[in-house]
């Protein structure tokens, strides 16, 4: 695995309170690399930390302008599968004429602590809506 490359210091005074690395690259209109950090060929997978930029489209497109505030914090993150982001998840697909079948993030238990306890007490088996990627 190519090395990280130094990218942000963080500092308080005279103390270095962080230090952030990673791999980037700048390009111009052409596509031509004109600054790079790292390994401007290493291949990472962002999964959820590109969520908000997923849903860029939306504002753009002018779809966010149908949205609440709930739905577009929905768009742009991970959520816990607390009872709040499930029965949201669940109108919103309700008022768009779909349900959890029209999802294709898989299942999983809730990441929520007393929820994920309530269902497996209760039998209850996850579905796609209780996953973290269901706002998505």
């Amino acid at each position: 695995m190519a090395e990280d490359g130094a990218m942000v210091e963080v500092w308080r005074g005279d103390f270095a309170e962080s230090c952030h690395a990673g791999h980037a690259v700048v390009c111009n209109a052409s596509g031509d690399v004109i600054w790079e950090w790292g390994d401007p060929r290493a291949v990472r997978l962002p999964r959820s930390s590109i969520k908000m930029l997923q849903a860029l489209a939306m504002v753009e497109s002018g779809a966010a302008d149908r949205l609440g505030p709930e739905e577009l914090a929905l768009a742009c993150a991970s959520h816990q599968a607390a009872p709040m982001h499930v029965s949201r998840v669940t109108r919103w697909l309700a008022d768009l004429g779909l349900g959890d079948a029209d999802l294709l993030c898989g299942t999983a238990l809730p990441l929520d602590r007393d929820s994920r306890i309530a269902m497996l007490r209760a039998d209850i088996t996850p579905t796609q809506i209780h996953h973290q990627c269901s706002g998505k």
